[in-house]
């Protein structure tokens, strides 16, 4: 793989880790141990949507040498993370 692909890599892994973190601080109890499902959540559906399914909806962005559509990519990371928050709240509470 690509030093290129490694870096975009690492953009979703961070992107997946801030915005699970905030579904579980906004939505979920805040625990740390809570991070982990909106956070894993987040990061599977930029792998599906973004790596697998090849949808581009919406712009798309020259992001280390890759088309992807980061619109898309984001706000599916957000409602997924979202989902599992409310999901992992109903069944904590």
């Amino acid at each position: 793989m690509p030093a290129s692909a490694f870096a975009l890599l690492g953009v979703f892994i961070l992107v997946a880790i801030a915005v699970g973190i905030a579904a579980a601080w906004i939505i979920g109890p805040r625990l740390r141990v809570a991070i982990v499902v909106p956070v894993l959540s987040a990061f599977v559906a930029l792998y599906v949507l973004g790596h697998r399914s090849g949808l581009e909806l919406g712009p798309t962005v020259m992001l280390f040498g890759y088309q992807v559509a980061i619109v898309q990519d984001v706000l599916a990371a957000v409602l997924a993370a979202g989902a599992a928050a409310l999901i992992q709240r109903a069944i904590w509470t």
